[in-house]
């Protein structure tokens, strides 16, 4: 008996995407193979690591958020797929380049290297209504190929959008910031700590990758001082490192140079 298998749309191919393409390739009774829109020219999202800041080579946003000295804070038996786990040989707390090669190794393994459309980018996505009317029965999805610039459009019965989140950077108002004479950037933009070496330090926020990047400064840095509104951090730090349980005057540091580690999305 023929039916119509459910055709699918997955944008990005990072760790979600390319999860959402194995299982629908894992039900080709159900599913057509899926039809995978990715930005860049590879697989694994925010784990692909790049010395370059604000836009790549093509003049893109930088998507990842990753800096070249970062393990992971998780161990790698709780990250791993449930039947792809990562090589026994690793320690549990890997290295980024680690994460982006077992994203690859995953997307080999299950063949969903010839679903993916690189270097394209999805510029709308648009509801069709069904023929009674009051529903949306399928989805139009707009492309544009960034390789020879022609655009395409698509009809899914349905879109998974995998595109990731915290990838561009938030600054919210704060206050006297105006006064402020140093330098300052979002820590989106940190790659790693050697140009700050000899420079007084303030970052804002001490989530993990804020006291992270703390840590990591504070081998270089002159001062080092971790503005937060967390309970203090209790355990041995070295002798340059200062917290401050103050958020709301930062500007007062006039010589420092201010790395904002706030990273919710517009």
């Amino acid at each position: 008996m023929n039916y119509h298998k459910l055709k699918v749309a997955v944008i990005g191919a990072g760790a979600s995407g390319l999860c959402a393409a194995r299982h629908l390739l894992s039900r080709p009774h159900v599913f057509a193979p899926p039809v995978v829109y990715e930005l860049s020219n590879c697989v694994g999202g925010t784990w692909v690591y790049t010395d370059k800041v604000g836009r790549d080579d093509y003049g893109l946003p930088i998507h990842s958020s990753m800096y070249r000295d970062l393990r992971t804070n998780l161990p790698k038996e709780v990250m791993s797929f449930p039947d792809f786990p990562f090589d026994s040989q690793l320690p549990s707390f890997i290295h980024h380049s680690d994460v982006r090669s077992y994203l690859e190794q995953y997307a080999d393994h299950f063949e969903i290297q010839p679903h993916i459309k690189f270097r394209t980018h999805v510029e709308l996505l648009n509801p069709v209504s069904g023929t009674t009317g009051d529903a949306w029965n399928s989805w139009e999805i707009t492309s544009l190929n960034l390789n020879n610039h022609c655009r395409n459009t698509e009809r899914f019965d349905s879109v998974i959008v995998c595109n990731g989140h915290y990838s561009e950077p938030f600054i919210p108002h704060i206050p006297e910031i105006e006064h402020f004479k140093g330098q300052k950037m979002h820590s989106h933009e940190y790659r790693f700590a050697e140009p700050f070496t000899g420079k007084n330090m303030v970052l804002l926020g001490a989530g993990p990758s804020g006291t992270d990047i703390a840590l990591e400064l504070c081998s270089v840095a002159k001062q080092v001082v971790l503005i937060h509104d967390h309970s203090l951090i209790t355990s041995s730090m070295p002798p340059n490192f200062l917290q401050v349980k103050d958020a709301s005057r930062p500007a007062e540091c006039l010589k420092y140079f201010l790395i904002i580690n706030i990273s919710w999305i517009q």
